[in-house]
């Protein structure tokens, strides 16, 4: 499984970076690359996820309004288990992240994962994940 980040953030990303440090929030933002159309025929789906200690914090398919989300958390230490799960289970993947936010720190999480039902552009050829901290200057 790759971890490299690329750096490119969605707009929706960037603003809400903008609005949680303008708050002064502490949380997870969680930005998906899914291309595959919502109304797709394919039988071959797949749901981006991630768990906190056994809690579900959010997912992310193909029928997902928004492919970012923010999810606020408090200071501390974090265990995250991040995976994409297939309709084959055999294809699913899954990454587990020891993180420990400080106040006002923002967790960014990417994942550009493998599509093989996308004709149109040519997707990853493994799950690309990435998970950094954003830190208040």
């Amino acid at each position: 499984m790759n971890t490299d980040f690329d750096g490119r953030l969605k707009w929706r990303s960037r603003h809400l970076i903008s609005e949680a440090r303008r708050r002064g929030r502490t949380g997870l933002l969680f930005q998906v690359g899914l291309r595959d159309p919502p109304l797709s025929m394919s039988p071959k789906w797949c749901l981006v996820s991630v768990a906190e200690g056994g809690r579900y914090l959010c997912g992310v398919d193909r029928t997902s309004f928004r492919k970012v989300r923010f999810i606020a958390l408090s200071p501390g230490p974090y265990s995250l288990h991040l995976e994409v799960i297939r309709s084959r289970a055999r294809r699913s993947t899954r990454v587990q992240r020891e993180v420990v936010l400080c106040q006002r720190d923002i967790l960014l999480v990417t994942c550009d994962p493998v599509q093989p039902n996308v004709f149109y552009r040519r997707g990853p050829a493994m799950d690309t994940w990435s998970a950094q901290i954003l830190q208040q200057h």
